[in-house]
């Protein structure tokens, strides 16, 4: 009978910790999250312009990034060049146009930068 009364009183209270016990002004709640809605949505715009600014560092992480992927494609051709299987041919040619693909992106990028570079000056 102990064990009932405990385990019942254990019950009444977890269900009152999963009540919304918060109570008041329905329009207060609804205003509350509004506002908050609001300073999630201006966070949000200011967090992707700082994104979209291309910076110094951005730049410089890009342009090395070109170098080491058009090392990689280099490296790709010399290896395809020597190499006299079928099958890692095959292999080597798709790995080679996913590079030169990444590549070209990564190149495209590059020039958006530094024409929104241009224009802003």
């Amino acid at each position: 009978m102990r064990a009932r009364a405990v385990a019942l009183i254990l019950g009444g209270a977890a269900l009152l910790a999963a009540c919304d016990v918060e109570g008041g002004d329905p329009v207060q709640h609804a205003l509350r999250d509004a506002a908050a809605a609001r300073q999630a949505a201006a966070l949000k715009t200011t967090e992707e312009e700082e994104a979209a600014r291309p910076s110094a560092q951005a730049s410089d992480e890009l342009a090395r990034l070109i170098a080491a992927r058009r090392q990689a494609v280099a490296d790709t051709r010399a290896l395809l060049a020597t190499t006299s299987d079928p099958a890692l041919k095959g292999q080597l040619t798709g790995d080679l146009r996913a590079d030169e693909g990444r590549l070209r992106a990564l190149e495209a990028q590059q020039a958006a930068m530094a024409r929104d570079k241009a224009a802003s000056q």
